[in-house]
């Protein structure tokens, strides 16, 4: 299956694992929480395999009880020791290049994210691709619910019809948001699923974002 994107359309980006290559700080962040807590590190095959939205089921997945537990402080915890390593991430290799290379198509660019919104804005900026996008779109809190809801407010108030939109990420979670939507969807692995959990969707799938250059048409 293969999909394309068409000039003068809309692209939405996920942010996390598909523009920003964060799993590494991602993992540490968790591993720091284990680590209070006495229980053993996860390695990155296993946050792989594990990883999932709503992140409170992942969490479930690795052992958490939230008979026990607070939630929303265990969230609170996990995105202080996030930003306390935000510098090491960077954007994934070609990022800025397929940016530049969509604006030059005049495909509209937006973020969509589960990040929280404020501190998704603040992360963009730190990378100087805030320019780019239209709109960058994150949700209220920390607390991993996913982007459905917000992501149906902003196609309800677009000027551009669902068929006319792709959605770039790295989650099935990516795939479950475009199918309600009713977008086009295409998954980049490399961020925080790997190939094989994405090809279970049935959307195409690409190796890294230097697939999607091929993928830009006049039709």
């Amino acid at each position: 299956m293969t999909d394309t994107i068409k000039r003068g359309t809309m692209i939405i980006w996920d942010w996390n694992g598909t523009l920003l290559n964060d799993i590494d700080i991602c993992i540490e962040s968790i591993n720091r929480i284990l680590d209070t807590r006495g229980q053993h590190r996860i390695t990155k095959e296993m946050y792989l395999r594990f990883f999932r939205f709503p992140v409170i089921d992942f969490y479930r997945d690795l052992g958490f009880d939230f008979k026990k537990e607070n939630f929303n402080a265990l969230s609170d915890e996990y995105i202080h020791h996030y930003l306390s390593m935000e510098s090491r991430s960077s954007l994934h290799d070609g990022a800025v290049d397929l940016l530049k290379y969509f604006g030059s198509c005049h495909v509209q660019q937006v973020v969509l994210s589960a990040m929280e919104q404020n501190t998704l804005s603040e992360s963009i900026k730190k990378h100087n691709i805030h320019h780019f996008f239209k709109e960058i779109i994150g949700v209220k809190n920390f607390f991993g619910h996913g982007k459905l809801d917000c992501a149906k407010l902003y196609i309800e108030n677009s000027s551009v019809p669902a068929s006319n939109i792709t959605l770039l990420g790295d989650t099935t979670h990516d795939h479950e948001v475009a199918s309600n939507l009713g977008c086009h969807c295409i998954l980049i692995a490399g961020g925080h699923q790997p190939y094989e959990k994405l090809m279970t969707t049935g959307v195409q799938v690409e190796k890294n974002l230097a697939a999607l250059f091929s993928l830009v048409t006049n039709s």
